[in-house]
């Protein structure tokens, strides 16, 4: 461990790093490349160290790495937890990951298109079906309409008719007793 200019801030080197974590140095200097944005670094003299913060990201990646999952998915997995991003770090990015990066956002780019055509195909089907249905309740509504105006239709009818059977029957009755 060194000290630095703040004489309480220790820093890590990697084999210093590889030993906390128990993995081989080359597997350590595999996640700092791939991860380096999330793991607090400082250089003393041309030499690069990493800060004790560090190991909880490092711990994570190897959590991660132990289920088996791909560095894509853990890249996807930091930038979505509480593991702050590194802004001094940025810079060091290589090119080599940023091409990798810039592939890999395309691709991702690409099945993202893939997937929205796919829903937009969907969407399109479902409004198709719904389209169809609302037609169908509006001819159900047209028939229930049509039904009610019967009904109103025929119960005037029935007014009418007990009206007539009423005066019928008065004059019937008239009769009877004038006989």
């Amino acid at each position: 461990m060194v000290k630095g200019v703040d004489e309480t801030l220790e820093f890590l080197s990697k084999e210093s790093l590889s030993h906390i974590m128990g993995v081989q140095k080359n597997t350590l200097e595999k996640w700092i490349e791939d991860f380096n944005v999330y793991i607090p670094k400082t250089k003393l003299n041309n030499v690069t160290y990493y800060r004790p913060d560090g190991i909880e990201v490092l711990k994570f990646i190897k959590k991660c790495n132990d289920q088996d999952y791909d560095r894509k998915q853990i890249r996807e997995m930091l930038a979505t937890s509480t593991f702050p991003i590194r802004l001094e770090n940025m810079h060091s990015v290589s090119q080599q990951s940023h091409d990798e990066s810039y592939k890999e956002n395309v691709v991702t780019m690409m099945q993202t298109i893939g997937k929205v055509v796919s829903n937009v195909e969907n969407q399109q089907q479902l409004v198709e079906i719904i389209k169809e249905k609302q037609k169908n309740q509006n001819k159900l509504i047209k028939d229930i309409k049509k039904q009610t105006d019967e009904i109103d239709h025929l119960k005037q009818e029935m007014e009418t008719l007990k009206q007539q059977l009423a005066s019928v029957s008065k004059q019937s009755f008239k009769r009877k007793v004038n006989l």
